[in-house]
């Protein structure tokens, strides 16, 4: 917005020059060449009274006359770099100098008594230039003669040049003038919007605590913006504190109840004899685990939600090796091997503990789904600044439409699962400035991909870490 401004305020003060020096200069283009024009005519009626006084009867007037000619003639070719040319009644050269074109069209007005003034491409001088032809009177008023000189055009365009370079410079100058203080007023009649955008920013990163000084924002319409604004933040942040809550209260109030309904039907169990009774009494159970976990996984997510009050430099190989230390029976039972691909040292940036939930629902599917006899590998790299943690199984993997909806919280496919694992990863990724993406393993299974950023000292190296591996 604040170029969008600039670009607008420079528009108008080059629209405003434009209008301004334009017809100025014009106006001074023709003003330059009319007074030479005058500046030539004035001269060439003063050598056309000395032609008429040449021509006179009286022979001293006449030789005083003629040497006062030559002189000017001769002056004025000096100080104007031009050329003097000068004809009888007759069309003949006087003054014994050859006449160029004794025949043109100026030169025939001139001897019928009209003055003409014309501008050349190519004159006598063998460049453009300004030719003034005048009739040379006698005091009684018969055409004696004529006159003509010719001046360059150089000196004049020369001027004209400077002039419109004078004023191309004075424009610069302008415009740059213009350039800072559009920018200078761009920033400060923006300064309310960039106030509102970073709230707004923080708002959408999670940050519901932001809010915005009604009395920085400006004038009356944008404080009102702020005001609605930090109204609006208060009331969403109120909301999803009372969400929270609720969750929270309602999966921790749940537990002692299940737990307690647990432990009535193990009794139950151990008690019936009938099959068809332990049966349903077996169903109950299942359903009451079932119910447990879900619990459980909404109290976790509840939690993930939490604003996160700082973050840590995380070592990613200690955490994925204390994970796999609580994973290692489990995986045993199903056969299953935890191979872990990463350097020792290796580290991100996330919330304490956040790393070690999303790596416990991510390794509770896959060592679930792994056929016996596989590997579940856990890697990592580092990609700009951010670090790609990829979790690789080799289980029956997810259709492209299930990856689609495998973040949806409740969507599961096992029987028992609560399908709140994997948006729980995607929460606490989210929550941590990164994200989490399914992709299928080419060797069949799943990759889920878990982006989260990288610690200072490993950002902006682009490499896989070391090729140390520990296997569980």
């Amino acid at each position: 917005m604040v170029r969008r401004l600039v670009a607008s305020y420079l528009a108008l003060v080059a629209l405003a020059l434009a209008l301004f020096t334009v017809p100025e200069g014009i106006g001074l283009v023709s003003a330059l060449r009319n007074n030479q024009a005058e500046v030539g005519l004035r001269e060439a009626r003063t050598v056309a009274i000395l032609l008429a006084t040449a021509d006179a009867a009286d022979p001293d007037s006449a030789a005083g006359a003629e040497l006062a000619l030559l002189t000017l003639r001769s002056n004025l070719e000096e100080q104007t770099g031009g050329r003097v040319e000068l004809l009888s009644a007759d069309g003949q050269p006087a003054l014994g100098r050859p006449v160029s074109d004794p025949l043109g069209t100026d030169i025939s007005a001139a001897l019928q008594g009209r003055e003409a003034v014309t501008r050349a491409e190519q004159s006598v001088l063998g460049e453009p230039g300004l030719q003034v032809t005048v009739p040379s009177k006698a005091p009684d008023g018969t055409t004696v003669g004529a006159v003509r000189l010719t001046y360059p055009s150089a000196p004049v365009t020369a001027q004209i040049r400077e002039l419109f370079g004078l004023q191309l410079v004075v424009a610069l100058a302008t415009l740059g003038i213009a350039a800072a203080a559009a920018w200078w007023l761009a920033r400060s009649m923006t300064r309310p919007l960039r106030l509102l955008d970073s709230m707004a920013r923080s708002l959408s990163q999670g940050d519901f605590t932001a809010r915005t000084n009604p009395l920085d924002a400006g004038p009356a319409e944008t404080r009102r913006v702020a005001e609605s604004m930090n109204d609006a933040a208060e009331r969403i942040s109120e909301l999803i504190a009372v969400k929270r809550r609720f969750v929270a209260d309602a999966s921790h109030q749940l537990r002692t109840p299940l737990t307690a309904l647990r432990l009535s039907l193990d009794n139950l169990h151990d008690e019936v004899s009938d099959p068809h009774t332990r049966a349903a009494v077996d169903r109950s159970i299942a359903d009451t685990v079932r119910m447990t976990r879900l619990v459980h996984d909404l109290l976790t997510l509840a939690r993930a939600q939490k604003p996160i009050d700082n973050s840590i430099q995380v070592d990613i190989a200690a955490v994925v090796d204390t994970r796999f230390a609580t994973w290692s029976a489990a995986a045993r039972s199903h056969d299953v091997t935890l191979t872990s691909r990463i350097a020792p040292g290796a580290q991100l940036i996330a919330a304490d503990g956040h790393l070690d939930q999303i790596l416990d629902n991510v390794l509770a599917n896959a060592v679930d789904v792994a056929p016996p006899g596989t590997d579940i590998v856990v890697d990592a790299a580092v990609i700009g600044e951010t670090v790609r943690l990829t979790i690789t199984d080799s289980g029956p993997g997810l259709t492209a439409e299930d990856r689609s909806r495998a973040l949806d919280r409740f969507w599961t496919r096992r029987p028992g699962g609560s399908g709140l694992g994997l948006s729980i990863v995607d929460q606490l990724a989210r929550e941590n400035r990164g994200n989490i993406a399914l992709e299928p393993n080419p060797s069949g299974g799943l990759i889920v991909v878990i982006t989260l950023l990288a610690a200072a000292p490993l950002r902006n190296r682009s490499r896989l870490f070391g090729s140390g591996e520990n296997t569980s």
